[in-house]
């Protein structure tokens, strides 16, 4: 039998205060996108559950990307200027951070729109580490084009490359917390390192002042009379997530008084 399109309503609204999931409620429909995630069949496809997972705020399937030994290698300079590759995080880290990033947490709320876009064509080559075999270990860059709208007045912007080694799953240190549902399985693969490539020009404020990173709570754009865009690297935006609110107010008033400005370096 049809049912009127009142009493549909009526229903829905009846499950919704029966503490049920709510189709209509547009909170919901803002919180994730509901497209297929790709499965990590091949180097390319783990690749493409990344993107997928950053653009559709996938927490649970970000944290079936990464090995127990992952870790996150950031582009930046040590004390003399000179290029530094020391790992900024692992893989507790990595989910701590898109946790906080995709759905927010107690002190603060999540990024209100999240856009990263990768190469069209990724291709796979062979993971030239010392040890690795390319049957087993993978790597693939790919072009890096990311948006992080903070709040309506600040967003974080990400450009440059990004290198991902890939092991396939039958090599993988699979995490403790996953070891009752992943066995080794070499139709599915893993990250276990990103090293960043970005890098930060001058921040663009409106008006052509330099930007800092805003404080927790702080509403950049509004004081300055327009939306501000913060250029910076993945890391420093990873750090930017990963800290809390004091923390973060310390990084702004730090980027704000560095000579020449650029960001702060990410240690």
């Amino acid at each position: 039998m049809r049912r009127s399109l009142p009493s549909l309503i009526a229903g829905v609204a009846a499950l919704g205060a029966a503490g049920c999931f709510n189709p209509f409620a547009p909170t919901v429909l803002t919180e994730r996108v509901t497209t297929v995630a790709p499965s990590p069949t091949t180097p390319q496809n783990a690749v493409r559950l990344f993107e997928w997972c950053w653009k559709n705020r996938g927490v649970e399937e970000y944290k079936e990307l990464f090995t127990a030994d992952y870790v996150f290698v950031s582009a930046g300079l040590d004390s003399a200027g000179n290029p530094s590759r020391e790992i900024q995080a692992r893989r507790d880290d990595e989910v701590q951070i898109a946790e906080n990033m995709f759905i927010g947490s107690a002190e603060r709320p999540p990024a209100a729109d999240i856009q990263l876009d990768f190469d069209r064509n990724l291709i796979p080559f062979p993971d030239t580490r010392p040890g690795k075999d390319p049957t087993w270990h993978k790597t693939i860059r790919t072009s890096v084009n990311l948006k992080v709208k903070i709040d309506e007045g600040n967003v974080f912007e990400v450009t440059g490359t990004a290198l991902f080694f890939l092991v396939r799953g039958d090599s993988a240190q699979i995490p403790t917390d996953l070891q009752g549902r992943f066995k080794p399985d070499p139709l599915r693969w893993w990250i276990d390192r990103w090293e960043d490539e970005t890098l930060a020009p001058e921040s663009v404020v409106a008006g052509g002042e330099r930007a800092a990173p805003p404080a927790a709570g702080v509403a950049v754009g509004a004081e300055s009379g327009g939306a501000v865009t913060t250029a910076m690297t993945m890391g420093e935006l990873k750090r930017w997530f990963l800290q809390g609110a004091a923390a973060r107010a310390r990084l702004a008033a730090q980027t704000a008084g560095a000579p020449g400005g650029g960001g702060v370096a990410v240690r």
